[in-house]
């Protein structure tokens, strides 16, 4: 269950609730076609807020070991499914914080990929395929890519979508594979 957090500034997301950072200052993103600053706030997180984040990011990676490859690839999907209905709304924000034009750039071009790649990353999950098995019996072999763990993703800002650390394909294949993703926003 969250809470509504109770400053101005944007609220940071650990361990599944959106809550007020344990902030240690704060920063206001600017708008690089205008050079003026965007209105939301953003904090600068406390180690406490880091140390809460890679407690829940190895309390995650428990439950996802547990998780059927079949409900990694529905999440996936389902949260493509959110992109593509919010993608104006995402647009904008990303037009805003980065500069970069709405058309071709972010809606017809990087907005896509990032949601195709988001489809692919359930299919690769669902059929196992990103595990790479090679079982050679003559030699007697057996081997495969197993999950990692928790992974950190600190995406670029001039790829908003496609690099980005909460959905870009970094962020598709971690959570395909089965990792949780601590991620670096702005």
């Amino acid at each position: 269950m969250s809470s509504a957090p109770t400053t101005t500034c944007q609220p940071v997301l650990i361990a599944g609730r959106w809550r007020d950072a344990a902030m240690v200052d704060s920063f206001k993103a600017t708008d690089p076609s205008q050079n003026s600053a965007i209105d939301r706030e953003f904090p600068v997180s406390s180690w406490a807020d880091v140390d809460e984040a890679l407690d829940a990011a190895a309390a995650a990676a428990t439950e996802l070991r547990k998780t059927s490859p079949e409900k990694i690839a529905a999440f996936l999907e389902a949260y493509a499914d959110l992109i593509q209905a919010n993608a104006a709304d995402l647009v904008e924000s990303a037009h805003q914080e980065t500069g970069l034009p709405k058309s071709p750039r972010l809606a017809d071009v990087e907005l896509p990929r990032t949601i195709n790649q988001l489809r692919l990353a359930a299919a690769a999950a669902r059929t196992g395929s990103w595990a790479m098995p090679v079982i050679d019996s003559k030699a007697s072999i057996r081997s495969c890519y197993e999950s990692l763990g928790p992974v950190c993703v600190f995406g670029p800002n001039n790829f908003p979508f496609a690099f980005n650390s909460a959905s870009g394909g970094d962020f598709a294949a971690a959570i395909a594979a089965g990792n949780p993703v601590i991620a670096k926003a702005n």
